[in-house]
């Protein structure tokens, strides 16, 4: 499939914050490939090549000629000034992380890419080794490469990626709920370290403790916990009546119609 399918040289296209993120939790994650970057964001560029031991190429087409996977980390906008100038290798790989682009829209776009694009956009998380890596359609070469990141979850349809697509931007929703608890505790008295602790712990023991129960639905698991007379129902059943719960599914479909329109 590409000329090296042992050692692939990752070439990158679009030094940014996602690349950034994206490069660390390779590293992180123990792979030790060559990765080539664009020139441009030089102060990015400069940092990732001393931190992480990245290449710089001399351009966005020496980036593809030296590699065997190529991925797109560019915004949206900016991938139509991108592709047209570009030639790609037929037996490249690439990986496009542009959000909102259908894999159609991307040949559209570029006039001629290689058979095999690949859409995957990682949440930032992964920099710590966890989080969702989608990806679309499955790729043997590309799942492989994410599994240094966090946990590849591969989508037989397009459909079903921009869905896991509109959960990652929730992703980032978390961040800010998870801050106003904190900011209650604050309130009360708890120190600012305490308070981080016992969110943040309180939301680890969760998700760890429902993915073991995985032949368990996850309304199961909060029955079980938010029974009768317990103080868990009380503040349960005042979000539900406060409607606390449907903005979340409002802003989901919110989201999914802009990726998808």
């Amino acid at each position: 499939m590409i000329k090296d399918t042992e050692n692939p040289v990752l070439g990158i296209l679009g030094v940014g914050y996602f690349a950034s993120y994206f490069i660390n939790s390779l590293r992180n994650g123990g792979y030790k490939e060559t990765i080539y970057l664009s020139p441009r964001n030089a102060q990015t560029v400069e940092r990732l090549s001393q931190e992480h031991h990245c290449l710089v190429a001399q351009n966005n087409q020496d980036v593809i000629d030296k590699s065997d996977i190529v991925l797109l980390a560019v915004r949206p906008e900016q991938l139509s000034s991108l592709l047209p100038p570009l030639s790609f290798r037929d037996n490249q790989i690439v990986i496009t992380a542009v959000a909102g682009k259908t894999i159609a829209a991307h040949y559209t776009i570029a006039g001629h890419l290689p058979q095999t694009l690949i859409r995957m956009i990682p949440v930032c998380s992964i920099e710590a080794g966890e989080g969702v890596v989608p990806i679309y359609p499955p790729n043997p070469q590309v799942e492989k490469l994410a599994d240094f990141t966090g946990t590849p979850i591969s989508f037989n349809s397009e459909h079903d990626f921009d869905l896991a697509l509109t959960t990652s931007c929730m992703n980032g929703w978390l961040y800010d709920f998870f801050g106003t608890m904190t900011n209650w505790l604050e309130e009360k008295g708890l120190s600012e370290d305490k308070a981080r602790d016992v969110i943040l712990y309180n939301i680890r023991g969760a998700t760890a403790y429902a993915l073991q129960k995985e032949d368990q639905k996850l309304a199961d698991i909060t029955g079980e916990i938010a029974t009768e007379g317990t103080f868990t129902l009380e503040g349960l059943n005042l979000l539900k009546k406060q409607q606390g719960f449907t903005a979340w599914g409002q802003a989901l479909e919110h989201v999914h119609k802009k990726l998808t329109e």
